[in-house]
């Protein structure tokens, strides 16, 4: 599983992307060097004394900022989550998974 920098870094990188702001941009709303902002994408720094800064100036509450579950996706997660959700599912949409996935193959 990838670590908390990593992730947080992701969510930030997609925020901001999504909002098309530059790094350079960003990183002058906070009041930070543009090196900074990258190292913090690239999951190398964490923003522990920027995280308020970087809220407001992605206009996203804080707990926005880790909102990075679909993020941490990875294949074995997916098929455990089917798995242990499959229970759950009426006959009817155990028939149409089962039908999607023969399609696919």
């Amino acid at each position: 599983m990838q670590d908390i920098k990593t992730l947080l870094g992701k969510r930030i990188k997609e925020l901001r992307k999504s909002q098309d702001i530059s790094q350079q941009k960003l990183s002058e709303a906070m009041d930070i060097e543009q090196r900074s902002l990258s190292k913090i994408e690239c999951g190398y720094n964490f923003p522990s004394k920027c995280l308020l800064q970087l809220a407001k100036a992605l206009n996203v509450a804080l707990p926005d900022l880790f909102d990075f579950e679909h993020l941490a996706l990875t294949e074995d997660n997916m098929k455990k989550y089917i798995t242990e959700n499959l229970e759950y599912l009426p006959s009817h949409d155990i028939t149409t998974i089962y039908r999607l996935i023969k399609s696919m193959r």
